[in-house]
């Protein structure tokens, strides 16, 4: 019973943390992109700058994805366990 409860605590977190980046995927983009002009000296190319900030959030969006998938299917797996 408490290893299911640990289990179903940390596929939690990892759930949570999932959808936290999900949500904030084009905050975390928009933050990596200028760190990525910042090291280029602040000058970069319109297309460039968007090329650079699609990629960037589609990045975050398929690991907040995966977290919480994962995530999510830990838990079934868990409750499932659990009876």
């Amino acid at each position: 019973m408490r290893k299911v409860n640990l289990f179903l605590k940390i596929f939690g977190a990892i759930f949570v943390i999932g959808l936290v980046i999900l949500t904030y995927s084009i905050n975390l983009g928009d933050y990596e992109v200028a760190n990525i002009i910042q090291s280029n000296g602040g000058s970069i190319d319109t297309n460039t700058y968007m090329i650079y900030l699609e990629q960037s959030i589609t990045k975050y969006r398929f690991l907040g994805s995966i977290l919480s998938m994962l995530g999510g299917l830990g838990i079934l797996k868990s409750i499932d366990t659990k009876s």
